[in-house]
Order: structure tokens, then C-alpha cells, then sequence
């Protein structure tokens, strides 16, 4: 009688060992490493106006949501003059990613003439919206607009990304 509770507590310590040690010994992943891992998009919307030869851009709104950018992001191109130019900033300020952004006070309008063909007119506006898509860096922290003009660099908007 003695031994068989022996064989009964030897049984179950064998099985529970046996259990243990099949047991994953891989790390398990929380759901917020999860969450944070998936790309984010974000979409920008600023209004730059023209009074007197000068520009002020100003943040319409900002959103964030989940997504990828599809096709392929063109690197390595420079604003020309008087066009803007998007930076991606980290927390001290350095630079992670540069958009060029066309002119948006400059329209390009397409239109038929009186012959039948199709004609393209420049068109300068003194106020204009425009709308930026970027893949969000994990770092990112500020998104600056700045003007390309002859003399350098023309800082305009410094906007921190919520």
C-alpha cells in the first residue's frame, strides 16, 4: 500500500517534469512590441500663403494611421528654387529624411485652345493648400518646411508629430 502512493507520486513528478520540458524556450512577443512594429503612415495638410512677396506656411492637420507607402520612394532628389522641401526630424533635431515638394504657389493648368490642342499654363497663386504622405520613421519627432530661395534656406514651419 505504501509503495503504491510512492509509485503514484513518482508517476505524477515524472509527468509533470515530462510536461515542463516540453514547454516552448522561445521568448513570447507582447502586444505592444506588436503593435509598435507595424508601419505607420502620415498624412500632413498645410496652407502656404503669399502677402507682399512674403510666405507663411502654417499645419492644417495632421493624422497618423497604420499602412505602408506603396511603390517606390524616389531618393536623392533636390528642391529647385523657390520650391519647399520637407524634413524629417529626430528628438535632437537631426535629420532622418528630406521630400522635395514642388512650388505650390506655382499651378500648372492644362487646357484645350481654340485650335484643338492641348496647351499648359503656369499660374501663380498668392495662397494655396498642399498635402503631404510619408512613411513614418520610428524616430521621427518633428516635421520642419522649409523654401529653397537663392540665398540658402528659408525655415517656415517646425511641426512636432502627434
Amino acid at each position: 500500500m505504501y509503495s503504491i502512493k510512492i509509485a503514484r507520486v513518482t508517476f505524477a513528478l515524472l509527468l509533470f517534469i515530462g510536461l515542463l520540458s516540453c514547454a516552448s524556450k522561445q521568448q513570447t512577443q507582447t502586444a505592444e512590441s506588436a503593435i509598435e512594429a507595424q508601419p505607420k503612415l502620415l498624412f500632413l495638410n498645410f496652407e502656404i500663403e503669399k502677402i507682399n512677396d512674403k510666405k507663411s506656411v502654417t499645419l492644417i492637420n495632421q493624422i497618423t494611421t497604420d499602412g505602408q507607402l506603396k511603390g517606390r520612394i524616389k531618393k536623392g532628389q533636390k528642391p529647385n528654387l523657390e520650391d519647399l522641401e520637407c524634413l524629417v526630424l529626430d528628438k535632437d533635431y537631426n535629420v532622418i529624411e528630406k521630400h522635395p515638394v514642388n512650388n505650390p504657389l506655382k499651378k500648372i493648368i492644362e487646357f484645350v485652345n481654340d485650335s484643338g490642342n492641348l496647351e499648359k499654363k503656369i499660374l501663380d497663386v498668392d495662397r494655396a493648400e498642399f498635402s503631404l504622405k510619408l512613411q513614418l520613421h520610428p524616430h521621427a519627432q518633428y516635421i520642419q518646411i522649409n523654401e529653397i530661395t537663392a540665398t540658402g534656406t528659408l525655415k517656415h514651419c517646425l511641426t512636432e508629430i502627434q
